[in-house]
């Protein structure tokens, strides 16, 4: 079953209150390309008939440059904040440290250049924590 607000309600969590964070394109507003409209889409529209989202996890395989830790980074918000969730926690894991510090040195700097998600989340560095 597709619920099509639900999907559109995190749709435009990215393009509203997302920037990208790197490259000339830093501090413009997140503007998604189709492939990433598709996976925000299905990911978060596709629901169960009891209403909960179908999936739990989703394996994305995309080259380099192609702004996965900002789609990353993006959706880890997007639960934290924009999910119904009272106390909701998310997690992000890789293959090593730095990795995962890159994906959450992204959803801090998306944070930081947000003024209303910035006034409603901490971010404490020295943990890598929002």
């Amino acid at each position: 079953m597709f619920d099509e607000s639900k999907a559109n309600r995190k749709l435009e969590f990215f393009e509203k209150l997302l920037t990208h964070t790197k490259g000339r394109w830093a501090g413009v507003p997140f503007s998604m390309v189709p492939w990433e409209t598709d996976i925000i889409s299905q990911l978060f529209g596709t629901v169960k008939e009891d209403g909960n989202r179908q999936y739990r996890t989703c394996y994305v395989e995309i080259p380099k440059k192609n702004g996965k830790s900002e789609m990353g980074a993006g959706i880890a918000l997007a639960m934290l904040c924009a999910d119904d969730e009272i106390g909701a926690e998310v997690y992000g894991a890789a293959g090593d440290r730095e990795q995962a510090g890159l994906v959450y040195h992204v959803a801090a700097q998306m944070v930081r250049n947000s003024p209303v998600l910035s006034n409603r989340l901490k971010i404490i560095d020295s943990r890598k924590r929002i």
